[in-house]
């Protein structure tokens, strides 16, 4: 029986415009993405020649490569084992930090939009074009020694007695350094938290005020309403910061395993092993995806 009230119209219309908001993404993906994916995978089963005169040459190798990563290259495994070590330390830090700056642009103040450009220039600092820019600049060791000095001038924080305070109460040492650690690389932890804050910001402002006024009237307090109303309905969101996060952390620049697949593939020239190994690698970040996203859908809450 159809709905009379034409819901299944709205719920068909809404499929389509998600539809629409994807041909973008589409077009750019087999223009630009779709042939050098395939050919990694085709190359990852080859042994890749290099020939004196220009050129190389393929030869097939079925999964020789995938076995020379797993059992007798004596890094990859190392390396990848550390990026899945960063992970557990870099993705909830960045998720509480973003979600906390997220809560307080959230509230109503005098400069709110200049606080907000300024967690958001990590990003625009980022981009492929400023980095260039940076590079031609740098070339004379000026804007390199600016941006150390800048760095150096965050060390007060390290020199906090945080970690003698926690040793004395008898945290263990492995604990403390977790605990100290995002102090340390402050920096680095709000470039990572950027897109997550403005995320977060974004479910944020998708709850309607009126729950938090019934709440209110019902006698529920701030603390109340937050994990009662807030925390519960900005689930759905948590769940695309924290696929973001994992994927940020796999494939920044500073993963190791990445820059060893990059030396494999242009130090030493073996493609077909850098290949393997990516693929492996990609595979990694699939199944550590698919779990996390199997068991925090389990605790979403969606707005009817």
């Amino acid at each position: 029986m159809r709905n009379p009230f034409g819901a299944d119209k709205l719920v068909r219309k809404r499929n389509m415009f998600g539809l629409v908001f994807l041909i973008p993404w589409l077009i750019g993906f087999l223009l630009f993405f779709c042939t050098p994916l395939i050919r990694s995978v085709v190359i990852s089963f080859q042994k890749v020649t290099f020939l004196p005169g220009g050129g190389f040459s393929t030869q097939g190798v079925g999964f020789d490569n995938f076995v020379t990563a797993l059992t007798r290259d004596e890094n990859f495994i190392r390396y990848a084992s550390q990026s899945l070590l960063d992970l557990a330390v870099n993705v909830p830090v960045c998720l509480v930090f973003s979600f906390f700056v997220a809560v307080l642009l959230h509230q109503k103040f005098h400069g709110n939009f200049i606080v907000k450009a300024i967690f958001f220039l990590p990003v625009i600092l980022g981009t492929g074009l400023f980095l260039s820019v940076n590079g031609q600049f740098s070339s004379d060791g000026a804007v390199q020694g600016a941006m150390e000095e800048g760095v150096n001038s965050l060390g007060f924080l390290k020199s906090m007695n945080i970690v003698t305070m926690l040793n004395d109460i008898g945290i263990p040492p492995s604990l403390t350094d977790y605990i100290t650690g995002p102090v340390d690389r402050i920096y680095s932890v709000i470039s990572m938290s950027s897109i997550q804050i403005f995320v977060f910001l974004a479910g944020l402002n998708s709850i309607s005020s009126s729950l938090y006024e019934a709440a209110y009237v019902e006698g529920a307090n701030g603390w109340t309403s937050f994990w009662k109303i807030t925390f519960p309905l900005v689930s759905p969101v948590m769940i695309i910061n924290v696929v973001y996060s994992l994927i940020d952390n796999f494939t920044m620049s500073t993963n190791v395993t990445m820059n060893y697949a990059w030396n494999v593939s242009f130090k030493i020239f073996d493609l077909g092993l850098a290949g393997a190994m990516m693929w492996l690698y990609c595979l990694m970040l699939a199944v550590v995806v698919g779990v996390v996203v199997y068991f925090l859908s389990k605790r979403v809450v969606y707005q009817s």
